[in-house]
This record gives C-alpha cells, sequence and structure tokens, in this order.
C-alpha cells in the first residue's frame, strides 16, 4: 500500500499538518509520499494538471493507494479516486467539495469576469508567503470537476470542523448521505484542524489500520 498526501490550495508539502502526518507515517516506519500541487508554477497550475501528474507519478505501478487529502486536496483525492480503481481509501480532512463553483459563487459576476478579463487575479500563497496572481484557466477548469463523479464505493473517513467557515461541514454531511462506507466525523475544530491533530491521528490510523 502506497500513502499519499494532498495539500491544500495555495499551500505547500510544508504545511505543519502534512509535516505532522509525515512525521507520524516515520514513526511506524511507513513513507508518506507530500507531492508538490503547484507543479512547475502555481500561477499556471491547473486541478487537470495536477491530476495527471498525480497519475503519472504514483499510478504507474498499479500499487494500492490511501490517500489523504486537505481542503483543496480532499477535492482531488475524491477526483483520483473517481478515476482509478487504485484509490482504495480515502482520509478527507475538510474535502473542499463543489470547489469551482463554491469560488466563483463566492467571488460574483462581476469579479469573474474581472478575473477572465485580465487573465489573472491575485491570491495569498501561504507556502510562499506571498501574492501570486492565478491564471483564470484554473477557475474554468475547476468547474469541470465535482465531488459526484465518484460512483463507486470505497471507505472513506472525513474530519470536518463545525466551526469551518472557508469549507461548511453541511458540504461533507450532504456528501455522506446515502454512502454507507463514509465515516464522517465533525470535530470542535476550523477549517485548519490543528486544534487536536493527535486525535485525528488516532482517527486516521485506526482507520488505514497502520
Amino acid at each position: 500500500m502506497q500513502y499519499l498526501y494532498l495539500h491544500g490550495f495555495a499551500s505547500s508539502p510544508h504545511s505543519y499538518k502534512a509535516r505532522y502526518m509525515q512525521q507520524r507515517f516515520t514513526e511506524l516506519g511507513l513513507t508518506l509520499h507530500i507531492p508538490d500541487l503547484n507543479l512547475a508554477d502555481f500561477s499556471t497550475v491547473t486541478l487537470s494538471q495536477q491530476l495527471d501528474y498525480l497519475q503519472s507519478e504514483y499510478f504507474a505501478q498499479g500499487q494500492a493507494i490511501a490517500v489523504i487529502g486537505s481542503s483543496l486536496g480532499g477535492f482531488l483525492a475524491v477526483q483520483l479516486a473517481a478515476l482509478s480503481p487504485l484509490v482504495e481509501k480515502l482520509v478527507l480532512f475538510a474535502p473542499a467539495f463543489g470547489f469551482g463553483q463554491r469560488v466563483a459563487q463566492a467571488l460574483g459576476i462581476e469579479n469573474m469576469a474581472e478575473w477572465q478579463q485580465l487573465g489573472g487575479r491575485q491570491f495569498y500563497h501561504y507556502g510562499l508567503k506571498r501574492n501570486v496572481s492565478l491564471h483564470y484557466e484554473f477557475i474554468a477548469d475547476a468547474q469541470n470537476f465535482s465531488e459526484d463523479s465518484l460512483k463507486r464505493s470505497l471507505p472513506i473517513l472525513i474530519l470536518h470542523g463545525i466551526h469551518d467557515d472557508v469549507v461548511p461541514s453541511v458540504l461533507s454531511e450532504e456528501f455522506a448521505k446515502g454512502r454507507s462506507q463514509v465515516s464522517l466525523k465533525l470535530v470542535d475544530d476550523d477549517h485548519a484542524l490543528g486544534k487536536d491533530l493527535e486525535s485525528y491521528w488516532q482517527d486516521i490510523r485506526h482507520f488505514l489500520a497502520v
């Protein structure tokens, strides 16, 4: 079994949660792969490019994979599971369901039109610690993806904070409805899910049987 961690939007493999999880896996003698989803250049990246990269990098050997994803990384993890049966388990931290549609709705018609007209829009990149102009192609591409693309059933653990003001926990509740293999744990935390990582790790360890 391979273990893969996907970081969130405008983040990096060096985020606190990613490093914490990697250390925990290392203590068990296991490797947690944390690819840099910014690829060559965050400003030109798209979800399609990220998915192509992940499939070419980690799926070529035909080995089973358990994917842990945070926020947009969680949304990507669901897309990977929809694309390949090699993904056997998912752990999702506050998955950014409906990402493309929700970003467009939050920005509004005028801001979206301006983004398209100018070709880029400034976003703060937490990994780079500076603003980066992200090409419009990113959001146009993102709107082609939905969590509804996952038609098959596989074990999924979702950890979502009830105080999440970035991705409302109700989105995970809706996703879990009618999916018998989804275990949803609502916790007293916000979007960062950094309040009780030790407890979350124990849930993940039990779920992955590591």
